[in-house]
């Protein structure tokens, strides 16, 4: 009796990107979650690369067997999304509420503090997806500050916020601190941290690989976000790490507002004024994992309609 299983067939699928790095990020991300589950045979679409090559491949998939899925992250890559799925007849996803009519496709994966209802061919998110994964190897002892800078949605106060992480610092002195700034991080915020002498160690922005964030939640127990940084935010929750906001100005309230305060009504984030009342963080909360979520949910798809 042969009781041989076949393995299941490979998925192929298609990943238009703009290259944005957060664009880039949520797609890896949701590519990594869907190789957790079945076997992925991938091809990338850069359209800053777009040429005969990309042309070339689009008639492939026309011609022969083309791509199951085609996901696309970033506005400019709807139209090849659309493109790629009247070619070919592949399902096509975008990772975003999208610039033209949501019934043109057959998947949206939307964040909910976009404000759109869930419907048939949309998946309600909680945040951006990203490629953040659920770690079981947290140190307590290990704690890291992620610093954005200012924004349309955000002023900024370097000596507060300094000070607010002066006084984290000062008041665990069991934990190893690490502090890693972005590209919008003011220099002046870096000389109040020097003028306080701080205990922690810098890592710019400028010294990190790309593996280097994912690691370091990976290992910290606690992390700290400013408020901007709405991305990272995500990732740290993600990361099972107890996850604190760092304080910044507000400018205007809108979507991703709403989309924190709903995060600190479910006690999946504390902010700095909340522990500096009790010195205690909220209990880590489950990890979002977003991406296999999601993943889950388009391989039943797939399979409903197989």
């Amino acid at each position: 009796m042969n009781t041989t299983r076949s393995l299941p067939r490979p998925l192929s699928v298609w990943l238009f990107t703009d290259n944005k790095p957060g664009h880039r990020n949520q797609l890896e991300g949701l590519l990594g979650a869907l190789a957790a589950r079945r076997p992925v045979i991938c091809t990338w679409m850069p359209l800053d690369k777009f040429s005969r090559s990309t042309a070339a491949i689009l008639k492939a998939g026309y011609r022969s067997q083309g791509p199951d899925f085609i996901f696309g992250a970033g506005h400019s890559t709807h139209k090849y999304l659309l493109l790629g799925k009247l070619l070919t007849g592949a399902k096509s996803i975008v990772l975003m509420k999208p610039s033209l009519p949501l019934s043109w496709f057959d998947l949206a994966l939307i964040p909910a503090h976009d404000g759109i209802s869930k419907g048939d061919n949309s998946i309600i998110t909680q945040g951006v997806i990203n490629k953040i994964k659920p770690s079981t190897r947290q140190d307590r002892t290990k704690g890291l500050f992620l610093i954005g800078g200012p924004s349309g949605h955000y002023g900024w106060d370097s000596p507060a916020l300094a000070l607010q992480i002066a006084t984290l610092v000062e008041s665990q002195p069991e934990v190893t601190w690490q502090l890693t700034t972005s590209r919008r991080t003011p220099a002046a915020f870096i000389d109040h941290l020097n003028r306080l002498e701080i205990l922690l160690k810098l890592t710019r922005h400028t010294e990190t690989s790309g593996d280097w964030l994912p690691e370091q939640l990976a290992l910290s127990g606690q992390v700290w976000v400013t408020e901007d940084s709405v991305s990272m935010l995500y990732e740290a929750l993600t990361s099972g790490a107890q996850t604190g906001l760092l304080e910044i100005p507000r400018l205007k309230s809108g979507r991703l507002q709403r989309g924190i305060e709903n995060l600190l009504e479910a006690n999946r984030l504390c902010r700095y004024r909340d522990w500096l009342e009790t010195r205690q963080m909220t209990s880590a909360p489950t990890p979002l994992h977003e991406a296999q979520r999601c993943a889950d949910l388009i391989l039943s798809y797939f399979d409903r309609d197989n």
